[in-house]
């Protein structure tokens, strides 16, 4: 696993009080966990400042609990209804896309953001063959 950020990266960027102590190796390992999930285009010997600057702020959302945390709004409520010989059923449903960045923390989308050069794109799939 490549190391993106320690907590010393975390703590000149964000400051030394970003979070608990308690949870900082934590969250900086769930951070690099994410970063080492997105495929980065970097080479492991030199990373980026903007790099480590996303994965202070993913560390600092992995240490509000939010990194992996399922969401469950409720989206848009769409309704629907058939009629047909005086009989008619209706139904509502909530529409959410599973992939919106909207249901993201916004520092988890600016993350997002400032790792776009290195090849993250919600819309791809790396595929390796083999």
């Amino acid at each position: 696993m490549i190391t993106y950020i320690t907590v010393a990266d975390v703590d000149q960027i964000l400051g030394a009080d970003w979070t608990d102590s308690s949870k900082k190796e934590k969250s900086v390992k769930m951070a690099n966990a994410w970063l080492n999930g997105l495929n980065l285009r970097v080479c492991p010997d030199y990373i980026p400042d903007d790099v480590k600057e996303a994965g202070a702020y993913v560390s600092s959302v992995a240490a509000a609990g939010k990194l992996y945390q399922q969401k469950t709004d409720s989206g848009v409520v769409t309704s629907k209804s058939v009629e047909a010989k005086g009989v008619s059923v209706s139904k509502s449903f909530a529409e959410l896309s599973t992939n919106s960045t909207a249901l993201l923390d916004p520092d988890l989308q600016f993350a997002l953001a400032l790792l776009k050069p290195y090849g993250v794109s919600q819309s791809q799939i790396r595929l390796v063959r083999g």
